[in-house]
């Protein structure tokens, strides 16, 4: 029996102060069908006693993907944990033994393929945090986790310290005084696929004219949906697998993540007629299906791996997490599934972020969040892969990118004048869900390379909680955790085609960029820390604390959020 990958540790609603839960995932062999043989989950106090109320639900097969060609194929494999939560914070550790005392598990390194299955040892495994009673898990949020092309890729590989944000993190993650991590959120580009794009027949697809591309008849090869399936999985195991960059915190902190375009291929979603050809659909379910296993940590509906169709079904994801003193929820949009266009009668394009059914599903969500009561102050954080404010490209600059490459980056932007309309709508939701559930709203977002800050003001009395001037929604945006920042000249180059003043927006709204300590960005690669603090007086409320964690640079700046007063609170 061999491990392809694995293990990856995902978070769940924590409705219960006194409990905690999470599930943890192994990726293995094909040969591990039988779950009376699978590696038994163990689990040990730091000290290495045994943990009393402890359960290990049986593990369950989430992802059948045992038909793939190639060393891909394999079976995933999920545990559900559930520890009782104590005074104090604590740390446990676990580890896989197998059923036979005899029988030895082997791990496949992807990214060395001549290389035999060598023994795998969890000696050196790490500790999973478990808060204590009414706490809030502390958090790190990243975004953009590798390269787009060849060359930059091979230049972050000759750095220094190519994970260094990584390793930075665990090491906060492994110091006692720190405290752990006990989530992790990817904003998007968990894994860069486009270099899948270089692979026949693909390679011949793209040298087509447009016309040919759309055209049905020159469709895809037999069994390409599974090839590039195979292709997708075997690249998780690649570049999530391994001792360095991600994997040692996807096996140590329960995780939440959202896709973004290059978790399928660079700007999908704004390659416009495109979308619909069957070689994009192809690609599209192929990189939906690995997305689903390894990033949702199992396939929906059924384990058994069928079509997956853009603009069918979404994966928007929110949790729940129970404080004693505070609430925290996670909203985290999708804004890849459902991003299309469509033609008028007019003739006109119509460009969509998400779909219909993620807005009647987001407009639920709200529902029910304000239907459930102020009887304590609650945090909101939404994970936007492409941030909400940032620096806007007028319609001249996006007129003249329309020939060029850059044609789907000017799409791929909230800021875009195709989604200013949309953008609005998002804005005005989330002004009224803090108004109606009394809550504080944050944005959390990633894509753009650079850390930076925004904010969203309005005066509309619709979205101003009783007793205050005005109401406002930070943005945090952290990007990348190991895709390099652009040069000096090619960010002085962007600043000077766009626009970054105050903009006055509809409805008595404004968003406003603002500095991350003395500079407006933060031109280094980087992380996020968020914890929420305990009220320190009666009249206090419980805050939130955003900090940038750059690679270089000590930022002392952080940005803090409080929820409004429980007396402002008005009818959802």
């Amino acid at each position: 029996m061999k491990k392809l990958l694995g293990p990856m540790l995902y978070t769940t609603t924590q409705p219960s102060q006194d409990q905690w839960s999470f599930f943890v995932n192994l990726y293995l062999s094909a040969d591990a069908a039988d779950a009376a043989r699978l590696p038994r989950l163990r689990l040990r106090a730091s000290e290495g006693t045994v943990l009393p109320d402890t359960v290990v639900a049986p593990p369950r097969l989430v992802a059948d993907f045992s038909a793939l060609e190639g060393r891909a194929a394999g079976l995933l494999w999920r545990w559900e944990v559930t520890l009782a939560r104590e005074d104090k914070a604590r740390r446990v550790t676990y580890r896989f033994e197998p059923v036979d005392a005899g029988e030895a598990l082997e791990e496949v390194d992807f990214s060395a393929p001549h290389q035999p299955p060598r023994p795998w040892s969890q000696d050196s495994l790490g500790t999973v945090v478990v808060p204590a009673k009414g706490a809030l898990p502390k958090a790190a949020f990243f975004s953009c986790n590798g390269a787009s092309d060849a060359k930059t890729w091979s230049s972050v590989m000759r750095m220094k310290r190519p994970f260094g944000c990584w390793m930075d993190m665990l090491a906060q993650h492994e110091e006692p005084t720190e405290g752990g991590f006990e989530l992790l959120m990817g904003g998007g580009d968990q894994v860069y696929a486009d270099s899948l794009l270089d692979h026949e027949p693909l390679v011949e697809f793209r040298k087509r004219e447009l016309e040919q591309k759309l055209n049905r008849d020159f469709g895809p090869p037999k069994g390409f949906h599974e090839q590039m399936l195979a292709r997708y999985v075997e690249l998780y195991c690649e570049r999530w697998g391994g001792s360095a960059g991600i994997a040692p915190m996807l096996a140590r902190v329960p995780g939440l993540f959202t896709w973004d375009d290059h978790d399928i291929f660079d700007g999908w979603g704004s390659h416009e007629s495109l979308q619909s050809c069957e070689w994009f659909e192809s690609i599209y379910s192929a990189a939906a299906l690995a997305f689903e296993a390894f990033q949702l940590g199992a396939l929906r509906g059924s384990e058994k791996p069928t079509r997956r169709r853009p603009c069918e079904g979404h994966y928007l994801q929110s949790v729940r997490f129970a404080g004693a003193e505070c609430d925290v929820d996670v909203l985290a949009l999708d804004l890849r599934s459902g991003r299309t266009y469509r033609r008028q009668t007019n003739g006109k394009m119509a460009h969509e972020v998400m779909s219909a059914e993620q807005w009647h599903t987001l407009d639920a969500w709200r529902q029910e969040h304000a239907r459930r009561g102020a009887g304590k102050p609650r945090h909101v954080l939404v994970l936007s892969s492409v941030p909400l404010v940032h620096l806007r490209f007028g319609p001249s600059v996006e007129t003249l990118g329309g020939d060029t490459e850059l044609h789907d980056d000017m799409l791929d932007q909230w800021e875009s004048v195709a989604h200013r309309g949309e953008r609005i709508r998002l804005m005005v939701d989330l002004l009224q869900l803090a108004k109606a559930s009394c809550c504080a709203v944050t944005v959390v977002s990633g894509d753009v390379h650079v850390g930076a800050r925004g904010l969203i003001r309005s005066r509309n009395p619709e979205h101003v909680p009783a007793g205050l001037a005005e109401a406002a929604i930070e943005q945090v945006t952290s990007s990348g955790i190991v895709h390099p920042p652009p040069s000096m000249l090619q960010f002085m180059g962007m600043r000077m085609l766009a626009e970054e003043s105050v903009d006055d927006l509809p409805s008595y709204m404004q968003t406003e960029m603002l500095p991350v300590g003395k500079s407006r960005y933060l031109r280094e690669r980087n992380w996020l820390s968020l914890r929420v603090e305990p009220a320190r007086s009666k009249t206090s409320r419980p805050k939130l604390w955003l900090r940038w964690e750059a690679e270089h640079t000590a930022l002392s700046m952080q940005v803090v959020v409080e929820p409004p007063p429980l007396a402002t609170m008005t009818g959802a």
